[in-house]
Parts: C-alpha cells; sequence; structure tokens
C-alpha cells in the first residue's frame, strides 16, 4: 500500500467531476451527423476503467482489472441469454447500448468501493 498524496483527492473525485463538465459543456459534441452518437456514459468508461486499475494497485498492490473484466464479460454473456430468449428480433446496437449501461454502472459501483476500500486502508494504517 501507498501513502497517500494529496492528488488522490482530484482521483476520488474526478469521475463525477467528469460526468458533470460532459454533461454540461461537451454534450454537442458527442455525435456525429446521424453515423456516431456517443453517451456520457461512453466516453467516462475508459476512464474508469484505467481508475479500477490504479485505486486497486494503491490499496491492494496486485490489479483488480482482470478481475472487473470477467465480471464483464459474464454480464455480457447473461445479456446475450436474455436477449436470445426473447420473442423479438434481435438488434445488435440496441444489445451494445444496454451492455454499456451496464457495464458503466458496475464499473462506477466497483470504483467506489475501491476509494471506500483505499480510505478505509489509509484511516486504519
Amino acid at each position: 500500500m501507498q501513502k497517500f498524496h494529496y492528488l488522490e483527492i482530484l482521483f476520488y473525485v474526478f469521475p463525477v467531476l467528469e460526468m458533470i463538465l460532459i454533461n454540461k459543456f461537451f454534450r454537442p459534441y458527442l455525435r456525429y451527423k446521424q453515423i456516431i452518437q456517443l453517451t456520457v456514459a461512453d466516453v467516462v468508461l475508459p476512464f474508469l476503467l484505467v481508475g479500477i486499475h490504479i485505486l486497486s494497485v494503491y490499496s491492494l498492490t496486485y490489479s483488480l482489472l482482470p478481475h472487473f473484466l470477467l465480471a464483464a464479460c459474464v454480464a455480457g454473456l447473461l445479456q446475450t441469454l436474455y436477449f436470445d430468449r426473447r420473442k423479438k428480433g434481435h438488434q445488435p446496437k440496441r444489445f451494445y447500448r444496454y451492455f454499456i449501461k451496464i457495464l458503466f454502472l458496475m464499473a462506477l459501483i466497483f470504483y467506489y468501493l475501491l476509494v471506500l476500500l483505499r480510505i478505509y486502508f489509509l484511516v486504519r494504517g
């Protein structure tokens, strides 16, 4: 476990700050005609994945990113089974949108659990 640095506080609030800034100022730039339409989750997800890696290394001295990616694959498989059992036709774009939403929610919860773990280790000593 590494020692506390004051820049870590920025690291703890960065995802929320990024979501607010993107929603407020950069939303018009997230689409290119009708071809590409990104959401805030599409933009924030890579930063969350990097943050999961860095926070887990700071807290536990090894990365939990492979474990998170395994959980994401299981969620994708379960979502595939759900879409396969439905009576409606399969639409890849819809599958992708739901998968990104699920992955974003999982990453955000996992990220802030790691933040709480890091704070717990810092307080405990």
